[in-house]
């Protein structure tokens, strides 16, 4: 697991990014992460994951995520040490697991990534689509945020959602994004 900067969020919590890989020999989906930061050997801030992309990973695939800690004036600016717990569920279409979108298109236009993705699961879904996306610098990780799709309500196999998200002058010229929604 490797994790981007702590970010604050100008009103006391702050986000963590990361990146994790799946280990095991199953699909899993329904990714959640806790995580605590410690310092000094105190437990300093504790959170949990809001978000995770793609929504089902297979074994040996990459994910990325992001942890909010709801009080981080007790991080230091160094010498934390970051510990994680997951818990998943098996990857199936089951209703209202985690169902996987195809990105089509995302750009970037200097202000905002825009783009689109489609239901290739063969199965119809429902919203919200989670819209993940992940910024890095080289090959470090540097920041994540989470949006929804336009697009809110049932869609069918090979349905298209689209996305809109405004970068809020946050520099991320080489991105991933995840989209997600639910088995119906």
């Amino acid at each position: 697991m490797t994790t981007a900067p702590l970010k604050p969020d100008g009103i006391g919590g702050g986000t963590l990014a990361f990146a994790f890989r799946n280990n095991t020999t199953a699909s899993i989906s329904h990714v959640d992460f806790t995580g605590t930061a410690s310092a000094s050997g105190k437990v300093v801030a504790s959170g949990s994951s809001q978000d995770t992309v793609p929504a089902q990973v297979k074994p040996g695939e990459a994910g990325f995520g992001y942890i909010y800690f709801e009080d981080v004036s007790s991080v230091p600016d160094s010498g934390v040490q970051y510990d994680f717990k997951a818990s998943t569920s098996p990857a199936d279409t089951s209703s209202y697991n985690s169902a996987p979108l195809t990105v089509t298109q995302a750009d970037n236009n200097g202000k905002s990534i825009i783009g689109t993705a489609v239901n290739k699961t063969g199965k119809p879904l429902t919203g919200p689509y989670s819209v993940g996306i992940y910024c890095f610098s080289g090959d470090t990780l540097t920041t994540s945020t989470l949006d929804y799709a336009t697009e809110t309500g049932d869609i069918e196999a090979d349905a298209t959602v689209s996305f809109s998200h405004d970068l809020f002058e946050t520099p991320c010229d080489t991105f991933t994004v995840g989209v997600s929604g639910w088995f119906q």
